[in-house]
């Protein structure tokens, strides 16, 4: 698609998920200027920064964090126009706020993770009203990944603690196994990669809790190495630790509108 058939985007912030979300495929699609922390403006596409900015956008993306959006989000308005659709990725931040702060009802609410710059995003979609969602709409969130409508706000902040948040919590896990695979091997060599592998492996050929859980029965005998290993990660909690995790992450971002709002008043 040409430049000037190219429907143009602001990014409010640049930061990692971002600079994920600009793929060749989005750049295909769009022509995206970014804000950064400086609130310096550049041209994503020509790589170059602008210094008279006088364009009008049919998309905003929301990319700061929610402390910035609230405290300067009013600043914003000047690139809003009455056609202009929002496209909120900010954990937390409910749509009643973003409509007092930039004075709009045209707002969509997704949650994607970084992984969108390998086409691997799982994005949630939220819109109150249908009519902002259109083929191009779709086609421009598809090039992050698959997207999955839900049904209340709420479901959000599920997503951003299983699929925001989730790829961190997942890496961090197999970053411990790998380490702790180096600490058991020493002074032998182990392959990093043949680790990564054994993850990917198991999951290939697993595809539900019911299959690993059968696969785990499988191959765990009576007094056994594997029966060893499995029976202390449940004494210590191993299922609790991860719910945790996940229950602090959704919590956190039901607590973020509110406490920030608060937070301004004080």
């Amino acid at each position: 698609m040409s430049d000037t058939l190219k429907q143009k985007a602001l990014f409010i912030g640049y930061g990692h998920l971002a600079k994920s979300l600009t793929s060749r495929k989005l750049l295909s699609l769009l022509n995206i200027h970014a804000i950064n922390s400086k609130n310096e403006i550049k041209n994503i596409n020509l790589k170059k920064k602008i210094s008279n900015n006088n364009c009008t956008y049919e998309y905003v993306f929301l990319l700061t964090r929610p402390k910035t959006f609230l405290s300067t989000g009013t600043q914003f308005q000047k690139y809003i126009s009455k056609d202009t659709i929002i496209i909120s990725c900010m954990a937390g931040i409910k749509f009643s706020t973003i409509e007092q702060i930039l004075k709009t009802k045209k707002i969509i609410r997704i949650m994607p993770n970084v992984m969108a710059s390998n086409n691997k995003s799982q994005t949630h979609l939220y819109v109150k009203n249908k009519k902002l969602i259109s083929n191009y709409l779709i086609n421009l969130l598809s090039s992050f990944g698959k997207v999955i409508n839900v049904k209340n706000e709420d479901q959000i902040n599920f997503a951003t603690s299983v699929y925001g948040s989730g790829p961190a919590f997942i890496a961090y896990i197999v970053s411990s196994f790998l380490k702790a695979s180096k600490k058991l091997a020493k002074p032998f060599n182990i392959n990093e990669v043949e680790v990564l592998e054994l993850f990917k492996n198991v999951l290939e050929i697993n595809t539900t809790s019911k299959m690993l859980d059968s696969f785990i029965s499988s191959i765990s005998s009576k007094k056994g190495t594997t029966q060893a290993g499995v029976n202390f990660l449940k004494s210590q909690k191993m299922e609790k630790i991860i719910y945790t995790t996940l229950y602090k992450a959704y919590k956190r971002a039901k607590e973020i509108d509110s406490e920030q709002k608060r937070a301004k008043t004080e």
